[in-house]
């Protein structure tokens, strides 16, 4: 298992072979033997057995000193194996002492596969590579002696792709689910394969060339998100736009097998609510799913004798806006109205009540926000409010029209992706709203797009036709478990809540889930409520003080059979600064 521990990462093993990413992180392999740790005697276990503490009872942290790298030591509280891998020297040698003092960090997402598969040829008995981040992003590859818990820090040759810093090259990774020796990744739109065994990568795709995708801007600094490759590592989906998280709009995917080997790749841009691909012509989402719809039409009245407006007919439409980065979404216009204006004077425009059935997040933060364009002909409307939309109950124009922009002739009017996965049998990608807790689900290839709103919020992770998730609606360990057939039905997995009540927040990893989806999900929950006070006292710091079960905890929870939760250790790490 691995955790974050103070500015360092250190790994622990449940048992000998199984390295878990936790605090951010992922599960690879079955959980098998653990240091018992209410006991002096060592536990030999494994499933549906494993040995920790299944208690809910509250368990202190013990105050510890940093440890040695490299050298294995017993959790103090629940007795796992552990092992040190980073310290401020890490990369000591590079760049003049450049990196002295540098933290190292797991992924942001605790569904990144930052572990391979077992390897027999690792160490004493076989082990485990995985990757580690500096905060300078980059990729450290490590390898794990499953027996002796020995680290090593992989470096390269000159002119390597592992290069002789000892990082790799690449946007983002993904481990294969079925080769040790392969890590994949990419390279701004291109995904390829890096292979430990010769040091070499290998192009196997460039999502820039999938069939119909729109048009965006194609940047050294454009934001490349996740990749997820499939339990048979045939499919990849992968999301990229704009310049940071959340600015992102194209969702891609990729299977090396379809079409006997040719390959096809599909995408669904959020931003339109169109998706398309190999042999398939863009086409809207079935029922407008993610999108906002035109407003219905306006009242317009007429006040003859108040302003300047001249005399004549005028014709309005409006549109509503939708918050996104980095400009607001905009629907296409409403229906047309058609007004006289006997004398100069002035139009007031009487907003409508709209219909938001996906809780798309509006422009302004509030409530709906408005376009207003309005022509003296039929066709020639254009927006009159360039300072930009306006809210509340309805717009007045007082003076002459001016010339602008036409309404829009599609519909922008999405949302922006905050994350995206693949359930790891390749038929769903799962998108996560950046504005909103709104979670949908695309079936791959088909214009069929589904949004899970039933306690659907929280961190997530997706096993091959399951999905976990803990919506944190009355304490942060209400951990559940739905299938994707059938969204709205979920079962609560730690059952009895403990009590007292509390809201900390979670990640989740299930890269270990197996095709029946049978084995634990892990995660770690970690304070994201309270406010240091300024030292590291266990005892009165808020944030670091235990009032609860799992508080801070790397756990694992069944998702088949009775409930149980097992607890292997404090993370030892904060998501608030302790100020």
């Amino acid at each position: 298992m691995k955790k974050l521990c103070y500015a360092f990462i250190c790994l622990t093993l449940i048992g000998l072979s199984v390295p878990m990413a936790l605090g951010q992180v992922s599960v690879l392999e079955a959980l098998q033997e653990l240091q018992n740790s209410t006991s002096s005697t060592t536990c030999v276990g494994g499933p549906p057995n494993y040995c920790a503490n299944s208690t809910q009872n509250i368990i202190p942290e013990t105050p510890m000193a940093p440890p040695a790298v490299d050298t294995p030591f017993q959790d103090p509280d629940f007795g796992s194996r552990m092992v040190r891998v980073t310290d401020p020297n890490t990369l000591a040698p590079y760049e003049g002492g450049y990196y002295v003092g540098q933290s190292y960090l797991t992924d942001s997402s605790g569904e990144e596969n930052e572990w391979g598969e077992f390897d027999s040829s690792i160490g004493s008995a076989g082990g485990y590579r995985f990757v580690v981040l500096s905060t300078g992003g980059d990729i450290i590859p490590f390898t794990l002696d499953a027996t002796t818990m020995q680290v090593t820090r992989l470096t390269g040759l000159p002119g390597s792709f592992l290069n002789t810093n000892g990082w790799l090259d690449l946007n983002s990774y993904s481990f294969s689910y079925t080769n040790p020796k392969i890590l994949f990744g990419t390279q701004g739109s291109n995904l390829v394969k890096y292979q430990f065994s010769t040091d070499s990568i290998t192009p196997l795709y460039n999502f820039d060339n999938c069939p119909g995708l729109p048009s965006y801007i194609s940047t050294p600094w454009l934001y490349m998100g996740g990749l997820t490759n499939s339990g048979d590592d045939t499919k990849f989906t992968y999301y990229f736009g704009g310049t940071s998280q959340g600015d992102t709009t194209f969702v891609t995917y990729y299977n090396s097998s379809a079409n006997g080997g040719a390959g096809a790749c599909y995408w669904y841009d959020t931003t339109t609510g169109m998706v398309g691909g190999t042999n398939m012509t863009p086409t809207p989402v079935a029922g407008g799913v993610g999108q906002l719809s035109p407003p219905p039409a306006p009242e317009v009245l007429v006040v003859p004798g108040v302003g300047s407006l001249p005399a004549g007919y005028y014709y309005v439409e409006i549109t509503a806006l939708t918050q996104m980065n980095p400009q607001d979404g905009e629907t296409t216009p409403s229906p047309q109205v058609q007004v006289y204006l006997p004398v100069h004077g002035s139009i007031s425009v009487v907003f409508p009540a709209i219909q938001n059935p996906y809780s798309i997040a509006l422009a302004g933060g509030g409530g709906p926000t408005f376009n207003v364009y309005i022509g003296a002909s039929s066709g020639r409307e254009t927006l009159q409010n360039p300072a930009g939309p306006v809210g509340g109950v309805s717009y007045s124009q007082s003076v002459p029209l001016i010339i602008s922009s036409a309404p829009p002739a599609s519909n922008t009017a999405g949302f922006n992706v905050h994350n995206a996965r693949m359930s790891k049998d390749g038929t769903y990608v799962r998108v996560d709203d950046q504005e909103t807790n709104n979670v949908y689900f695309w079936e791959v290839g088909t214009n069929q797009v589904q949004q899970c709103n039933v306690d659907c919020g929280g961190h997530l992770a997706l096993g091959y036709t399951h999905l976990i998730n803990d919506p944190n609606n009355y304490d942060m360990a209400e951990v559940t478990i739905r299938p994707l057939s059938n969204l709205s039905t979920h079962t609560l997995l730690v059952n009895p809540l403990p009590s007292p009540t509390q809201w900390n927040d979670s990640h989740w990893s299930w890269n270990d889930s197996g095709p029946n989806d049978t084995m634990p999900v892990c995660g770690s929950f970690y304070n994201s409520q309270a406010v240091g006070d300024g030292t590291t006292s266990l005892l009165t710091d808020p944030l670091l003080r235990i009032t609860g079960p799992y508080d801070r905890e790397i756990v694992c929870v069944a998702t088949t059979g009775p409930s149980k939760v097992w607890r292997f250790a404090h993370n030892r790490s904060t998501w608030t600064e302790n100020d």
